[in-house]
């Protein structure tokens, strides 16, 4: 039977974990997972500050309720209940603005009305700036991003006519935080899928998810248990040093075993391990860091769940409650290169100067601890380029196939990306399974 098929993901990432979760759900029990890391979750993670007692995630990551494939792996693995659903609000902070301004979509609007309604109620705007962003949604239909391939989002605002402070207060701050790249780099095609999912898909897919735990509680240990109580083996500290061919099996070499196996999912974020002949087909990815921080301090200075900060290195700040403190701020630049080579008290410096001078409320405040968190390599740089060369799930070696954000969905790397990629590489494991059951003399293919 496919079901007792030997499969092997590597990569206990959320996509390695999505798609291990897939094909337990279809019946798989001879599952192995090979994770190179000490921990399972990859780069979305959590642990506890020893300092606070607090629960931490290894940086703030946005959830919006067009991540429908994240919902459905929280449902398969019985933790969605762990997750709140809240309309869009948004205050942007300006220095030299007295008060913020919002971003709120009203509740009972449709497509693209949603988004743009939203604009045209906020004080953000210019009234040109509100033109130039109408002319925008509208221009983005089912055809726009394939006739903005090969194209930044630079290129794009100036082909639509797009104000340069518009850019700055909306469209920049849209791009950074979805696609982490400047948008003299980053991919159109990406932008203008990320605005049609969020914003243009439905009233509740701009919601905010947002999770009453941190991200292992969330989206990892209930996944392991899951797998370990359906009979997969999850091996930790375990990495893979090469993936070969070995007749119509596929071996895994590790540091202690050769193990060889019927079907591969590989959604590790070195490609080593990989196949000359995969290896060669792959672009040479370069990566954008993120820098985030946690400032806990003595007195509550932000409602509402997400902060925007223009003309700063600070970009976005979500307020948290704390055990600790009155109030924990979790503060996020992406793209941040410069940024991640400053030393600790350096990053500290700059973002909390930077809150203070757009938010009169934090300079009475004490800061009374802070973390700071580098992911130097947090995503892919996913330029026109690169986008384009993004490789497919399946391989041109039988019954090898890949997962990871970098995998071509159309969509950035976040957590919605890494696991539809995880579901999609198990989908076409299966359907080459059953295609090799009716036709057993034939290797596993993608069919």
């Amino acid at each position: 039977m496919q079901e007792d098929s030997k499969i092997a993901i590597i990569g206990a990432g959320v996509s390695g974990l999505a798609a291990a979760v897939w094909l337990a759900q279809h019946g798989f029990r001879n599952l192995t997972l090979f994770e190179a890391r000490r921990e399972a979750g990859g780069r979305t993670r959590s642990y506890v500050d020893p300092t606070t007692g607090d629960t931490l995630d290894n940086g703030q990551h946005l959830m919006m309720g067009c991540y429908r494939s994240t919902l459905e792996y929280l449902r398969k693995i019985d933790s969605d209940s762990l997750l709140r659903r809240a309309p869009l609000f948004i205050r942007f902070h300006e220095a030299g603005r007295k008060t913020p301004a919002t971003l709120q979509l009203p509740p009972r609007s449709k497509p693209p009305v949603t988004l743009l309604a939203g604009l045209w109620n906020s004080r953000l705007l210019t009234m040109g700036e509100k033109i130039a962003a109408t002319w925008l949604g509208l221009a983005t239909d089912a055809s726009s991003a394939k006739n903005s391939e090969g194209m930044t989002c630079a290129a794009l605002f100036r082909k639509l006519h797009q104000p340069a402070g518009l850019v700055k207060k909306l469209w920049a701050p849209i791009v950074l935080a979805t696609i982490n790249a400047p948008v003299e780099e980053a991919s159109a095609v990406l932008f203008i899928n990320v605005l049609r999912e969020a914003f243009l898909s439905g009233r509740e897919a701009s919601d905010l998810l947002l999770p009453s735990s941190g991200l292992s509680e969330l989206l990892i240990d209930p996944a392991i248990r899951m797998l370990e109580k359906n009979g997969a083996t999850i091996l930790l500290s375990s990495p893979v040093r090469a993936i070969e061919k070995n007749g119509t099996a596929i071996q895994i070499i590790t540091d202690s075993s050769v193990k060889d196996f019927d079907a591969v999912i590989y959604c590790g974020q070195s490609f080593d391990s990989l196949p000359q002949e995969v290896r060669s087909s792959l672009p040479t990815f370069e990566y954008s860091p993120i820098v985030n921080a946690y400032f806990w301090l003595d007195r509550p200075v932000l409602r509402g769940p997400i902060h925007g900060f223009i003309g700063t290195t600070l970009q976005w700040v979500f307020p948290w409650p704390s055990n600790y403190a009155a109030e924990r701020l979790a503060l996020t630049v992406s793209a941040s290169d410069a940024l991640a080579e400053r030393t600790n008290e350096e990053i500290r410096h700059i973002l909390w100067t930077d809150l203070c001078t757009s938010l009169p409320a934090a300079r009475e405040a004490r800061l009374m601890h802070y973390q700071i968190i580098r992911e130097k390599r947090a995503t892919p740089l996913l330029t026109p380029s690169i986008q384009q060369s993004r490789p497919q799930a399946a391989t041109t070696i039988p019954g090898l196939f890949l997962g990871g954000d970098f995998i071509q969905n159309g969509l950035p790397a976040t957590i919605e990306g890494a696991v539809r990629n995880g579901f999609s590489a198990a989908a076409m494991l299966l359907q080459g399974l059953e295609h090799q059951s009716k036709n057993p003399l034939q290797p596993i293919h993608a069919v």
